[in-house]
């Protein structure tokens, strides 16, 4: 088997090297005859020049014998006649002569006798032209006899005859010539045709081998081609393998993670809630009303809070699918910055020292600002659990521009003009293994306990769904820095309050009364029932339905219903479409949504459609009160 396949290869190797002997000579013949055939092509157009030029020495030779004959004319006309008109053709041979002569050097400088020829001429041109002035001018003085014995004397006659005989060893001479040329311009177009036969047939005999080699690699090719595509075909389906690996890993990563942190706010609010039960069920025996009540509080403020952090968890979640509904606005980070370094430096600790530079001039971006604060906190707080022993923290903000060559090394940002927000640490730093996975949900170098994993994933899924770009630069030892790039903001509006103003918590809910009707839409029961009577709580008259076609029939009878509040997913209709048609009957009726997530109802690209209101899920009674009131009230009802 080894032999075979030695002299497989030693016989392949044969092969080319006889191909590529024979298509060297034939491609060297192909040259030779190619390069001839354009030499001789340059040799048969000179020929041709020359025959030319030849003939064209014996046209103006004639030419100027021609002209003088017109001028000897002319001047024996007006002898006869004393009219002038007779001397026009004397007149323009004249004028014509010395161009003519000029012409006649000119075509014959490259002839050292036919250039000696026409130096002789000029002068017997000029005698003979001298002599017709003469008897001109003797004519015109009335010395008619004098110039007539002048003619009759000959000198005009000789200097004539001395012309001709030179004009005609001048004819006679290209006469030769231009056989001699013509002989070889015809032996210079049959070598030409000859060699553009070879040629030809040297090119024939080259293709026909090429396409004898061309064949062979063709079908060398094919075999190849079909050994490629089954191994192209067993890595496309190792690769494909390979990815639904990964996918699998990447959903089990963020299943486990979301599980972990479920179960452990679950564990809080389900244990308090046991507590709670158990504490009731335990009132027969408390004759302490005050300390019965203190007991209760606990466990229902912590099941509270588990809850409140179940609800952080999935708009954290949202935030790294870029699916929250961000509201953008017109946003100087500059006063950003500036309004939230007391708080920064507060939250960072006197280890930590932080050092603003706010650019001058600095572009508006369009991006929600209370988003644009989580992200920024989060980061500042990143930075100084990376600065344990404390250090130097550094926010920064400029103008830039991404151009072409940085979008195309990147693949995730459009080129154009950004708003930077830089934050930088003195850090550790992260090394590059693990920067890699910097983004990735449920991923934190934190001990156990100290981080959840989400916070930069929630970073990158709220810039990129702002239409900007983020990176991280890390180097060991060195520190890290964190640029966020939001889209520059060309329109002109109208600047949001930066930071932007949050509702006290503390103060008391607004009420209402129950002259003020709203008309509750909800499928869920359990919510339906909470949201009826937190608003009932809250002094309203509440009208309910759990889907849109018997909300519309509430409507058109019911003319009192002062508030539509929907939930967006409805079964049949969404609450997007119960909203039109609610508007088509009552224009003026103010409408407040409310959804645990939604892809397209009443968000498009992360934003919110225009005089849109939303109350996100989960909401407290004093989150709804607060809606509710200003969409009554008119400061939240859409334009």
């Amino acid at each position: 088997m080894a032999d075979f396949w030695q002299q497989f290869w030693r016989g392949r190797w044969s092969r080319r090297a006889s191909y590529a002997g024979v298509l060297v000579a034939a491609f060297a013949l192909v040259v030779v005859a190619g390069a001839a055939a354009v030499y001789m092509a340059l040799r048969s157009t000179e020929a041709d020049r020359l025959v030319t030029q030849s003939y064209m020495i014996r046209q103006v030779a004639t030419r100027l014998l021609s002209t003088l004959q017109d001028a000897e004319t002319g001047q024996r006309g007006y002898l006869l006649t004393n009219d002038e008109s007779y001397l026009e053709p004397y007149n323009t041979a004249r004028d014509t002569l010395d161009r003519v002569l000029d012409a006649l050097t000119e075509e014959t400088e490259g002839d050292p006798d036919q250039a000696a020829r026409v130096i002789a001429l000029r002068p017997l041109v000029d005698t003979r032209l001298a002599i017709a002035a003469h008897t001109i001018d003797l004519n015109r003085a009335g010395q008619t006899a004098a110039a007539r014995d002048m003619v009759i004397a000959g000198q005009g006659k000789t200097a004539m005859d001395q012309i001709r005989i030179v004009i005609q060893q001048i004819s006679d001479s290209e006469r030769d010539t231009l056989m001699v040329r013509q002989d070889a311009a015809a032996a210079a177009r049959a070598w030409l045709l000859g060699l553009v036969i070879a040629s030809l047939a040297a090119a024939m005999a080259l293709a026909a081998f090429l396409a004898n080699a061309a064949r062979s690699a063709l079908a060398e090719a094919r075999q190849r081609a079909t050994e490629l595509e089954a191994e192209v075909t067993l890595r496309r389906e190792t690769q494909e393998t390979l990815r639904q690996a990964q996918k699998i890993e990447a959903v089990g990563q963020l299943t486990g993670g979301i599980a972990h942190d479920f179960n452990n706010l679950l564990t809080i609010i389900i244990g308090n809630l046991d507590t709670l039960k158990r504490r009731l069920a335990d009132s027969a025996q408390q004759t302490d009303i005050a300390a019965f009540a203190t007991a209760l509080a606990k466990p229902v403020d912590l099941a509270l809070q588990g809850a409140r952090n179940a609800a952080q968890l999935t708009h954290r979640l949202l935030a790294f699918s870029r699916r929250q509904a961000l509201d953008p606005t017109r946003l100087d980070l500059n006063r950003l910055v500036a309004g939230m370094s007391d708080l920064l430096s507060r939250t960072l600790g006197e280890t930590i020292n932080v050092e603003t530079i706010l650019a001058a001039g600095l572009w508006p971006t369009l991006a929600d600002a209370n988003q644009v604060e989580n992200a920024l906190i989060n980061l500042c707080v990143n930075a100084r659990d990376a600065m344990p022993e404390g250090g130097r923290l550094t926010i920064e903000t400029a103008n830039t521009y991404l151009d072409e060559a940085y979008a195309r090394q990147f693949g995730d940002v459009t080129p154009g003009q950004y708003v930077l927000l830089s934050i930088a640490d003195t850090g550790g730093g992260i090394p590059p293994e693990l920067l890699e996975r910097a983004f990735e949900p449920f991923f934190t170098t934190k001990p156990a306990g100290q981080g959840s994993g989400l916070g930069l994933a929630m970073v990158h899924g709220f810039v990129k769904q702002s239409g900007g770009h983020v990176r991280i630069y890390s180097e060991v030892g060195h520190g890290t820095t964190v640029k966020l790039y939001l889209p520059r903001m060309l329109q002109d509006e109208a600047a949001a309050s930066v930071p932007a103003p949050r509702p006290a918590s503390a103060a008391p809910a607004p009420r209402g009364s129950a002259r003020e009707t709203i008309l509750l839409v909800e499928d869920n029961e359990g919510v339906r029932d909470f949201a009826r009577g937190a608003l009932q709580e809250l002094g309203y008259t509440v009208l309910e339905a759990a889907e849109a076609e018997a909300a519309l029939r509430i409507l058109k009878y019911e003319p009192s219903v002062d508030l539509l509040f929907t939930d967006v997913v409805l079964p049949g209709m969404s609450g997007r479409e119960l909203a039109n048609r609610a508007l088509a009957l009552r224009p003026e009726l103010p409408v407040l949504f409310t959804t645990g997530y939604t892809r397209n109802a009443i968000i498009h690209h992360g934003r919110l459609d225009p005089g849109v209101q939303l109350l996100s899920k989960p909401f407290a009674q004093h989150d709804l009160a607060r809606k509710v009131r200003e969409m009554l009230d008119g400061s939240g009802a859409a334009k």
